[in-house]
């Protein structure tokens, strides 16, 4: 199954000491498989990790990969979803897209900067990955790059000019996906580096689990939260970004960051811990508060927070039961269930 690219796979990639392709569509018109920022790696033995949405487009892309991994060099090219492409994804409607294919070649220069957008990564914070274009023409370059972070600072062997640089410390760059940028007599690409939303679930059995996984695949940064350790443990969530053992829920929120990137799901092993849980992310501004549970618990434990002075409207802004009503009944089905209802949030789809 295919995993969202995540800067941590380009580094491990990097890492092997072999030059690689990485690709990343700059821009899409009409009916694409996938969207701008959408990014995948083509290792020289033909070897994918991450998608730009398969068929005979990503075999044709894969193909001038390898060709530029060859030569070491990059290239942004234009692909028409025309009849033979289209029939190969079974697309209706035509589209376009343009694609930057860049050969990394492992070095001293270029590994920091990735462990660099690693860490910023993990922190949760955002930066700007920054490639200055350069030679040999005829369609084709070589980069140079460099991280910015929100301070100013910069790793990275790439020369940006200070009015570019100011420019990315003033936000004029605050989108998500990659652009290409003229400065006379120089051109950039400029990827802002937007942290994956984050998905906290509070309850660490069958269900947490499950959750965790899919947000894995489906890009979610994951906190798990759970007062037993035998549940609640990094062996047993391996992909998520933070695992914590609390003694109680009453402190379950101490030292998280809520923002309208934050999904809440809360899934605890009892109904007084869920209401504590909920109790606390009703004063945060999350994206998504789903909480599991039948319409009969839910009734109780609203009644109990109405009582404590929390408004019947901000109540009904809880997703609960959780989930998306599939018939869902076993942890598996009950994870896809409350995944897809997050994927559906997350797209600004609301149920």
């Amino acid at each position: 199954m295919t995993v969202e690219l995540s800067n941590k796979q380009i580094l491990d990639c990097l890492e092997t000491g072999t030059p690689f392709a990485l690709v990343a569509i700059l821009s899409h018109q009409g009916s694409t498989p996938r969207t701008s920022g959408s990014r995948m790696v083509v290792m020289p033995d033909g070897t994918l990790f991450g998608t730009i949405g398969g068929g005979l487009l990503e075999a044709k892309v894969t193909d001038a990969c390898l060709e530029l991994i060859r030569k070491k060099t990059c290239r942004i090219q234009a692909f028409s979803l025309n009849q033979e492409l289209k029939g190969s994804l079974d697309m209706v409607c035509g589209g376009c897209l343009t694609v930057l294919m860049e050969t990394l070649v492992p070095g001293p220069e270029l590994i920091p900067v990735f462990q660099a957008l690693v860490a910023l990564e993990q922190a949760g914070r955002k930066g700007v990955l920054v490639s200055r274009l350069s030679g040999p023409g005829q369609g084709e370059f070589t980069v140079q790059k460099s991280l910015v972070r929100p301070d100013g600072s910069v790793t990275g062997s790439c020369l940006i000019p200070k009015p570019l640089l100011d420019d990315i410390c003033d936000n004029r760059f605050s989108g998500r996906f990659p652009i290409v940028h003229t400065l006379d007599p120089a051109a950039f690409i400029l990827q802002p580096m937007i942290p994956a939303d984050t998905l906290f679930i509070f309850g660490a059995g069958h269900v947490g689990f499950v959750l965790a996984q899919l947000a894995h695949l489906t890009g979610f940064s994951t906190v798990v939260t759970d007062d037993r350790e035998a549940f609640a443990n990094q062996n047993r969530f391996p992909h998520a970004r933070q695992v914590r053992v609390t003694p109680d829920f009453e402190n379950a929120f101490d030292k998280l960051t809520i923002d309208s990137h934050s999904f809440i799901v809360i899934l605890t092993r009892g109904h007084l811990h869920d209401q504590i849980v909920l109790e606390q992310a009703l004063l945060t501004g999350p994206a998504y508060i789903g909480m599991i549970g039948s319409r009969t618990k839910q009734d109780r434990i609203y009644d109990n927070l109405m009582a404590k002075g929390i408004s019947k409207e901000r109540l009904h802004t809880v997703y609960s039961p959780v989930g998306l009503p599939i018939g869902a009944q076993t942890p598996a089905e009950i994870g896809v269930s409350i995944m897809a209802q997050i994927i559906q949030v997350r797209q600004g789809n609301p149920t």
